[in-house]
């Protein structure tokens, strides 16, 4: 990234260019998957006669795969000229693929003896392939050393084996009289002691010289790792001369290949019943001083993802140091007599790494060749009213045997109790030879009374000629019963208004009781009104255990004659309906 910072110390001509700058930065999620490509700033001290090269470094980061980027690049003019101050030049470079990911454009810098002060130009990128631009344009500067002469510091550049990095301070034109500067370095992204060791001091220019130098020991080591950067900075200086460029960068460049990742075979054993992980080893070559990600993907061999297995895809993620995850799969159990089947997981798209070994195989172990095994299984019935109702229970076989198979059974209670639920049982199953199945059959007493659903259990044990893999199941008795429920009316006289008033039992939140209003015409009863009114007040008013609810309805008082009150509830599938009549006369 270019050091705005910096820019701005250069003068008020440097301002109104970084106000220009088309300033392109990628989101962290799009360069995380992405190749994108930067280019950074560079500078020089003019001369007087000839030419020198102002180096550019571009470099790009993101995910690997494929070749490395390649990107145009061309010169454009800003306060500095092509042909008068630089050589215009352009052209591709296309960058490494590995350790520094970086290539180097050179511009010719043309020395003059004109007075024309500190001038810039830049180098434009554009039309990346296999990448895209995330800084597009480096910015060279030109200082000047036929004017005032000023101190300034360039940047520096170098791969991180190198040892060290050497700043050259610059004088733009020599003095008649001593300079001096103080110089320190400061962290950017490179941390002193552990990327560079820190250094300070004060450089002396004596009369007639124009350059100093400021070597910076760089700490090596063996991690893949983001280009880091720090700084030299200038203060303090006497003797005449202006510091105009007070910082300069100093970036490490990596040269250190990237870790390459791996996914290893694994097997496990497929079980019965339920689910088993597979783990599949993936590691890197060697520790990352980044984050490293990989994708990847199951799909099947002769395993087949549903049925076999659980198809499992994603991007595991090694934090800086990590060397090992694990990718797991859920297996299937089944209890079928099979060969070992297999799956392939599949690395892909591979971010700060290369792909070594990209594909492994995953052998579910068939374990179901130790002779018949037996599963039995759950079964469910509704209660019923009266009588007994059988609640049969299969108890499956896999593979049929060529001679008879026994087991035990027993039930026993869950929330259902036997003699009052069910009626107790117990024996021995006999699955006769060549016959897939057997069946336990339990009898369900049924009754009126309202009660949840009920369970009970019935275990195998003692099997002659095949293995118990599942020895448990449950019996659901569902019931089939509704709360009985009661209503109570009453008639409440007001002068110009009568009232039906009751209670509802048991009851719950929600019940509405339709009360209607009966004249006597001749021997019938004709309806007058009805109300649909809801039962409130959830209390237990008698002290009987069981939740009631009070309704009302208010209608018109009628002429004089024969009246009934008729209150029913019409049930749900939880609590039954119940009617309640009061006949009355005003």
């Amino acid at each position: 990234m270019k050091n705005i910072g910096r820019h701005i110390t250069r003068g008020a001509a440097i301002l109104v260019i970084a106000g220009l700058l088309p300033l392109v930065a990628a989101t962290p999620a799009f360069a995380a998957r992405q190749k994108t490509i930067r280019i950074n700033d560079a500078s020089v001290v003019e001369g007087d006669t000839g030419q020198q090269n102002m180096t550019f470094t571009i470099s790009w980061t993101g995910a690997k795969g494929g070749a490395a980027p390649s990107v145009h690049y061309a010169t454009a003019n800003a306060t500095a000229k092509a042909g008068a101050d630089y050589t215009a030049t352009s052209g591709t470079v296309s960058m490494t693929n590995n350790g520094c990911r970086c290539a180097t454009v050179n511009v010719p810098i043309l020395g003059d003896l004109i007075n024309e002060g500190t001038e810039t130009f830049f180098v434009n990128l554009s039309t990346p392939v296999g990448g895209t631009i995330a800084d597009s344009q480096g910015i060279g500067t030109i200082y000047d050393n036929d004017g005032l002469p000023s101190i300034v510091v360039t940047d520096v550049s170098g791969l991180e084996a190198s040892g060290s990095l050497t700043f050259d301070v610059l004088l733009t034109r020599a003095t008649v009289a001593t300079v001096k500067v103080d110089y320190a370095t400061a962290d950017g992204t490179a941390t002193a002691g552990s990327d560079y060791a820190s250094t300070s001091g004060t450089l002396t220019f004596a009369p007639g010289d124009t350059s100093k130098l400021v070597p910076v020991t760089i700490v090596g080591d063996a991690l893949a790792e983001d280009d880091e950067t720090f700084t030299l900075n200038l203060s303090n200086a006497t003797g005449g001369p202006a510091i105009a460029d007070s910082q300069g960068v100093g970036t490490i460049v990596n040269d250190d290949l990237d870790p390459t990742v791996s996914v290893g075979n694994a097997s496990v054993l497929e079980g019965d019943v339920d689910t088993t992980t597979l783990s599949l080893p993936v590691t890197l070559s060697g520790p990352s001083g980044r984050e490293v990600d990989v994708d990847y993907a199951t799909s099947n061999g002769s395993a087949t993802a549903g049925s076999d297995y659980v198809a499992a895809s994603g991007t595991l993620v090694f934090a800086a140091g990590e060397t090992s995850k694990q990718i797991e799969v859920t297996v299937n159990g089944d209890i079928e007599v099979e060969g070992d089947e297999t799956f392939t997981v599949t690395l892909s798209a591979p971010f700060n790494a290369d792909l070594g070994t990209s594909a492994a195989t995953g052998t579910i172990t068939n374990d179901d060749n130790i002779g018949p095994k037996l599963v039995a299984g759950d079964a469910t019935v509704v209660e019923g009213d009266s009588g007994t109702t059988p609640l049969t229970f299969t108890v499956a076989m896999v593979p049929v045997s060529g001679s008879d198979v026994t087991v035990d059974y027993t039930a026993s209670n869950g929330t259902a109790t036997a003699g009052s639920d069910y009626t107790a049982a117990s024996g021995t199953l006999t699955i006769p030879a060549g016959q897939a199945s057997g069946t336990i059959v339990v009898s369900v007493i049924g009754d009126k009374m309202y009660e949840p659903n009920e369970t009970l259990t019935v275990t195998l044990s003692n099997s002659v000629g095949a293995t118990i893999v599942v020895g448990t199941a449950t019996g659901t008795i569902l019931n089939d019963d509704r709360i009985l429920t009661s209503i109570t009316t009453k008639l409440a006289r007001g002068r110009t208004a009568i009232k039906a008033k009751g209670l509802i039992e048991a009851a719950t939140g929600g019940m509405k009781v339709k009360v209607s209003l009966l004249h006597k015409v001749g021997r019938k009863y004709v309806a007058v009104s009805s109300k649909i009114v809801s039962a409130k007040g959830l209390l237990d008013r008698n002290n009987d255990g069981i939740i009631d609810a009070a309704y009302v309805a208010t209608f018109k008082r009628p002429a004089t004659g024969a009246y009934r009150f008729v209150a029913r509830y019409a049930g749900n599938t939880i609590y039954a309906p119940s009617k309640r009549t009061l006949s009355f006369k005003l």
